[in-house]
């Protein structure tokens, strides 16, 4: 059987970059429906794969995006932008 570390280009995490502690995420969590197939993997690393957890790529997306605008009104707003701990 064919590692799942085997079947996509292990580089970088798809979301903070980094090089180091990186595993194979689905991206449609097994959980969800998901599937080992290459086209449902990708690389993260340690620190984002446990943030992400059961999400889907497109649900962490969608949260990323929403954390945007929220930013975005709060500044328009003349109000300071939440901070990440």
């Amino acid at each position: 059987m064919t590692k799942l570390r085997d079947k996509i280009k292990m580089t970088r995490c798809k979301y903070c970059k980094s090089k180091e502690n990186l595993t194979v995420d689905h991206k449609v969590p097994i959980i969800q429906g998901g599937t080992g197939k290459n086209s449902n993997l990708q690389c993260l690393c340690r620190r984002c794969n446990g943030i992400k957890s059961g999400l889907s790529h497109k649900q962490v997306i969608r949260y990323f995006n929403w954390f945007i605008e929220i930013q975005e009104s709060r500044l328009s707003a003349g109000k300071k932008p939440y901070t990440l701990r």
